[in-house]
């Protein structure tokens, strides 16, 4: 779609609206128009409509500048298109994991927590997938960083935050042998104390017998974290991995059933 269709006054009002904005909401229209919501709501429409914005979802809408050569593919960085979208939130798991430098791998969806209800985990917008968790509003006050992207301030989960997130669902982290591989990238270089805290904050024990095995079977000399571990062991059986098949091995001494294998690395 190209950008044609409204008026010069309409054109005014656009400007006036979109000024320095990334992103637009009624709102916005409204506080800068003195028009009602509704009314603000059919002007974002009808501008979309004839290119000179494009929607990210319902209420939100990018700028669309006049010299774009394609209107309709216009975008914004990821991450901070989930920013808008979702804040208060941060981003964890395997995007999280790439942002440190703990995985070579790359991900097109971007892995973000939110406190606001999430209907699907899977989202698409704009041009970009987003893999979506709901999280309490308080687990945003501990194992964070901020990251400035296209001077927008995000937050991210820190190094030991990535890891324990990834060992509370490994689904975000590529799976649990991905997730072994973010953890052995992590103890080479950062301080395992974290890990035990943050996990503990986290309320997830779980978390403790996936970490304890996972030392274990990476051969690493941790003797210090795996017996913070042993401390920490609740009853029963969980799976090593909740998202892979559920056969595999009992454990007794982690309380868990290795669904899936996970040997030491290997460096190439």
């Amino acid at each position: 779609m190209s950008s044609h269709g409204i008026s010069g006054a309409g054109r005014a009002e656009l400007a006036a609206v979109a000024g320095r904005r990334r992103f637009i909401a009624p709102a916005d229209v409204a506080a800068e128009l003195g028009v009602d919501r509704q009314v603000a709501a059919r002007r974002l429409a009808h501008w979309a409509e004839r290119g000179w914005l494009r929607r990210v979802r319902r209420g939100l809408y990018i700028p669309v500048p006049v010299d774009a050569e394609h209107p309709e593919s216009w975008s914004q960085d990821a991450l901070v298109v989930a920013a808008a979208a979702w804040s208060p939130c941060y981003f964890t798991g395997w995007t999280a994991a790439s942002h440190w430098g703990l995985t070579e791998q790359m991900f097109r969806t971007t892995v973000v927590k939110t406190t606001q209800r999430v209907r699907h985990s899977e989202v698409r917008l704009l041009d970009s997938g987003y893999l979506l968790t709901h999280v309490a509003e308080d687990r945003l006050s501990w194992g964070m960083r901020s990251s400035w992207h296209e001077e927008v301030r995000l937050q991210i989960a820190d190094p030991a935050r990535t890891v324990v997130d990834i060992l509370d669902r490994p689904g975000i982290g590529g799976g649990i042998r991905h997730g072994a591989e973010i953890l052995d990238a992590y103890l080479d270089t950062e301080d395992s104390a974290p890990l035990i805290e943050y996990a503990e904050r986290l309320g997830n024990r779980a978390v403790f017998k996936r970490l304890g095995h996972l030392i274990e079977a990476l051969g690493r000399d941790e003797p210090e974290l795996i017996a913070a571990c042993r401390a920490r062991l609740s009853a029963g059986i969980v799976l090593l991995d909740p998202n892979a098949p559920p056969g595999g091995p009992r454990i007794p001494t982690w309380g868990l059933r290795a669904n899936v294998q996970v040997a030491p690395h290997s460096p190439s």
